[in-house]
């Protein structure tokens, strides 16, 4: 049989291991669900070969983060991806009629056929209690619960972990598939939320990855 000391250190490595694990996936990256996608029946049935990626924020850092991760994405299945930072001038004005006319433009002499745009359409703040939590097995589970001194000893200086509130951010964005050759009509969206993004980087590149299986599974992309 073991010694109380034994099991203890044994038992003590295993949470161990087991807080190793947790800690590696909450360090993964991003998680983000797809809530909802949308297709037009009458979309180009061969899928699209050139699309330019197309972020619709004025937080510049943000907007190119984006649109490399999703033209990178793109370029792996295959499709001629191109980023509207590259093409669009930091003035870029949509609401103005010269603006819009230069950019179509170099779209058309880039060769695109398609656009594809990426918009944050709302944020909450969802608030949550988090109760407290403290390790428990009862006899005979863990030897020191078999003599006084021993459950004594080791319970004098557990800690109880209180409970406390925690605030979630929850983005919910969107991304639309424009046809080009079709006078710029759309012919997929997708919506989907993220749960506390660990970075923008991790959130780029975990809603790159999301977004783009969304358009190959549609058929959307050019095999």
């Amino acid at each position: 049989m073991c010694t109380p000391f034994v099991s203890f250190s044994r038992r003590y490595r295993g949470y161990i291991a087991l807080l190793a694990i947790a800690l590696f996936i909450a360090a993964c990256g991003t998680s983000v669900h797809m809530t909802g996608t949308w297709k037009d029946p009458a979309a180009e049935p061969g899928g699209y070969h050139n699309i330019l990626v197309a972020g619709l924020s004025s937080n510049q850092t943000a907007r190119g983060t984006v649109e490399n991760k999703l033209a990178a994405q793109l370029q792996q299945h295959g499709v001629v991806a191109g980023k509207s930072i590259d093409l669009f001038p930091p003035n870029f004005d949509p609401k103005k009629e010269e603006s819009v006319k230069s950019a179509s433009g170099k779209i058309e002499a880039a060769g695109y056929k398609a656009v594809l745009t990426v918009t944050l359409i709302n944020k909450e703040s969802e608030t949550r209690y988090v109760p407290g939590t403290m390790m428990y097995a009862p006899y005979p589970a863990y030897g020191w619960y078999g003599r006084f001194w021993g459950y004594y000893g080791y319970m004098y200086n557990s800690v109880y972990s209180p409970g406390y509130y925690t605030t979630d951010k929850v983005y919910f964005l969107e991304s639309n598939l424009y046809d080009l050759t079709k006078d710029g009509k759309l012919v997929w969206s997708g919506q989907s939320e993220t749960y506390n993004p660990n970075s923008l980087e991790s959130f780029a590149t975990a809603y790159a990855k999301k977004v783009t299986e969304a358009l190959q599974n549609n058929g959307l992309l050019k095999r």
